[in-house]
């Protein structure tokens, strides 16, 4: 299981920064708004991925702030997928560019997460007698 504070350290190395919390304290600062953020929107997903891989149901979580002390709320698949979320979200404003290429690298990667999920065949219900 990951904790928050590891994700957000991947992110850190994904933008070429240190670990020391003097140098980056503002992104220390944001990084568990954005956390959370991610989680929302990659909630389902970690649904689909719990239903299909036999794993419980996920946490609560609070979906305005997730501390870095804490562990990560979803499955262990989308902490690299939230590390490139965070990296994106970190540098959006400094360089627009660079986090353009991140976020489409996530989107990319969570892509494939989906693509690993598999399909369910469902009998379709006719509607229109």
């Amino acid at each position: 299981m990951y904790q928050n504070q590891e994700i957000y350290e991947h992110a850190l190395a994904l933008l070429a920064l240190g670990h020391d919390p003097n140098e980056n304290e503002d992104f220390a600062e944001q990084a568990p708004y954005h956390l959370a953020a991610f989680c929302g929107e990659a909630e389902e997903t970690d649904r689909w991925l719990r239903l299909y891989g036999g794993i419980g149901s996920s946490p609560d979580f609070n979906r305005i702030r997730l501390p870095l002390e804490d562990d990560f709320p979803l499955c262990d698949r989308l902490a690299p997928v939230a590390a490139l979320y965070l990296a994106a979200m970190l540098i959006l404003d400094e360089d627009p560019d660079r986090s353009q290429f991140l976020y489409e690298r996530y989107g990319e990667a969570l892509s494939d997460v989906h693509n690993g999920i598999p399909a369910t065949l469902e009998s379709i219900k006719n509607i229109y007698f």
